[in-house]
């Protein structure tokens, strides 16, 4: 099934694509407060938000019955609610991103987990190592 088939399927409807400037704001926001939560895992905030900002990240119509944000590990992409106040996009904005820092892939880009665990394992493979 294809991305655009798997988001109609969802009820989800792209509008626009958030631009460069929103995205690293975003980013730069998030990369900052998880690395300040989470000092004990020695994460690099500059790679972290590399990470973030290479996201797709997109306003769109989202079912009424759907939170306000949803992160699709299919193609990485962040997809806000148009009915969403902007002004909470950062805090929306981490919550999602986190699904996104707890996915593992394989080198194909197939999704081996999703959810909680080691996040240095996580580091490892999403740098190569």
């Amino acid at each position: 099934m294809s991305i655009a088939a798997d988001l109609k399927k969802e009820g989800i409807q792209v509008i626009g694509k958030l631009n460069t400037l929103e995205v690293n704001k975003i980013a730069s926001n998030i990369s900052e407060k998880i690395c300040t939560a989470f000092p004990e895992h020695n994460i690099r905030q500059s790679d972290l938000f590399i990470s973030i900002a290479r996201l797709n990240m997109y306003i769109a119509e989202m079912p009424n019955d759907m939170a306000i944000a949803k992160y699709f590990y299919k193609n990485n992409a962040i997809y806000f609610s148009k009915n969403m106040n902007l002004t909470d996009l950062n805090t929306v904005a981490v919550h999602e991103c986190l699904h996104f820092m707890q996915e593992l892939k394989n080198k194909h880009g197939k999704l081996l987990r999703l959810g909680l665990y080691n996040m240095e394992t996580a580091a490892h493979t999403r740098n190569g190592y």
